[in-house]
């Protein structure tokens, strides 16, 4: 009688557990749907990143002299490039790159179902693993699906890792190599990811790994000298020189640790140790060294990039993705060892696992209808809109990109595409892109200025009075991704006293 009691409530944990890792991937979904076809920002930075594509579809360079005009985002081109390509079908906005994001993640979530059924021969525990990264969502930034590059840049490395760890020949190495590089091209972080996995090739293949390491030396190397020779130097200044730049936050070092994933993704990680540590331990697997070195490629990454001034959540895509793959095999491990204990105690055992599982999940819970614009937003988007056209000159809206051009008027660098310029350079090129602004405010060449906060407020108040609240209600069009922010107010040029 105590065995069918205990392993009707393993059961019924073990349903509860699947009911929620398929409701997480359910409402990524429905969220993601429902956000595609939002017709403004979702971020702050998406418009800037139209702003990319409308630039590579009109034949212009994307890595120029920085200016007022345009100052391209410190990442590699394959993003927008390929964004341009669906645009040219489908019309420039932000759907087309949206719709890159959300089929790339849901790569991501297949991916992570693939390696953890090939790894347990069970499709049960694959879902777990991609309903834990479906629910790492918010945690992540609300990111998967927006008009950013990430998602495309992950998916494209987990394509590669798949193809390492279990396709043994030659030609599946150079495969891997080659999706490792358009990761590259899409985001400079797997370059740092490729290099615990190159080490991992050598150990399992010293021959073979020539295939992965030798595509990815020559792409990378073959693709930044020619980028750098057409743009004349500015490809190598903003992918590599300027980041480097940027000044790394001391206190992150441990608080990636203790806050991004140990607050977030406790039992994950705990799990993902107990199974690294079974690898470890039997000599006899010939992949023994691949999921150490990949947590330390994925989590090494995320930690790398999170210590440069200005990250966001969004980097701790590849740890989520790393951690997921891992919870599913660590669960997995502990749930193997419960099949050789008692009758009398399996099912207890066994509901632990569940119930340890049900946990994590639940710790990732966040509000859905959060990370969907309101019909008030869409109508507070229509009003800057119309707000936009009305004025008569030029107007700048230093915090969004494309949202000009919406309403006939020109965009201009990113305040963001600014602000790296001015924490990651410290010589001419600075110094001459604050005196063009200076000079353009100076002259009060545009006819308003529309602002979320203060933008080099010497200048500006100088130069602009603030004229009036652009929306009636405080509570709209912010961004629900990413940093949360919205323009507040318009500035009107001021007389002449100042001339």
């Amino acid at each position: 009688m105590e065995t069918i009691t205990s392993s009707s409530t393993a059961r019924l944990f073990r349903h509860l557990m699947l009911f929620l890792a398929v409701l997480f991937v359910l409402v990524y979904l429905i969220v993601a749907l429902l956000r595609l076809r939002y017709p403004f920002e979702l971020e702050w930075m998406e418009g800037a990143c139209v702003d990319h594509v409308v630039r590579v579809l009109s034949g212009e360079r994307l890595y120029v002299s920085p200016s007022l005009e345009f100052i391209p985002f410190m990442y590699t081109p394959l993003y927008f490039y390929l964004s341009a390509a669906l645009s040219k079908i489908i019309g420039v906005g932000f759907f087309p790159l949206r719709l890159v994001s959300f089929i790339s993640s849901l790569g991501s979530l297949f991916f992570i179902f693939l390696f953890v059924k090939k790894e347990t021969g069970a499709v049960f525990w694959g879902i777990l693993s991609s309903s834990l990264f479906a629910a790492t969502y918010r945690i992540s930034g609300a990111w998967f699906d927006i008009a950013r590059a990430d998602s495309l840049f992950l998916v494209l490395i987990l394509a590669g890792l798949y193809l390492i760890r279990f396709k043994d020949s030659s030609k599946f190495h150079l495969l891997a190599g080659l999706l490792f590089s358009l990761s590259f091209l899409t985001k400079q972080t797997a370059l740092i990811i490729s290099l615990p996995i190159m080490l991992y090739c050598v150990l399992s293949d010293r021959r073979r790994s020539v295939y992965f390491i030798g595509t990815v030396a020559v792409i990378i190397a073959a693709s930044t000298y020619v980028l750098n020779y057409i743009h004349d130097g500015w490809y190598a200044y903003y992918v590599s020189e300027l980041p480097r730049g940027k000044p790394i936050v001391g206190t992150i070092f441990a608080s990636f640790w203790t806050q991004d994933i140990g607050s977030a993704l406790p039992i994950a990680f705990i799990l993902s140790m107990f199974f690294l540590f079974v690898q470890l331990r039997d000599p006899k697997k010939k992949s023994r060294f691949f999921y150490p070195l990949m947590f330390i490629a994925l989590l090494g990454g995320a930690w790398v990039t999170r210590l440069r001034l200005g990250s966001y959540d969004n980097v701790l895509m590849p740890a989520c993705a790393a951690l997921s793959i891992l919870f599913g095999l660590g669960a997995y491990e502990v749930f193997r060892r419960t099949q050789s204990a008692s009758t009398s105690r399996r099912g207890l055992m066994e509901s632990g696992v569940y119930i340890v599982c049900i946990i994590q999940l639940l710790i990732l819970t966040y509000n859905p209808r959060r990370q969907v614009p309101t019909e008030r937003d869409v109508e507070a988007g229509r009003v800057l809109i119309a707000t936009m056209a009305e004025i008569p000159g030029e107007v700048l809206l230093p915090y969004h990109g494309f949202l000009p051009t919406l309403a006939g008027k020109r965009s201009h660098a990113h305040h963001q595409a600014v602000s790296d310029i001015m924490v990651g350079d410290d010589g001419p090129i600075k110094e001459k892109l604050y005196d063009q602004i200076t000079q353009a405010v100076g002259r009060q060449r545009f006819d308003a200025l529309i602002l979320d906060s203060p933008w080099f407020p010497k200048l500006t108040d100088k130069y602009y009075n603030p004229d009036r609240m652009l929306f009636d209600h405080p509570d709209v069009f912010w961004t629900v991704a990413g940093m949360r922010t919205n323009p507040q107010i318009i500035y009107v040029r001021r007389g002449n006293d100042n001339d």
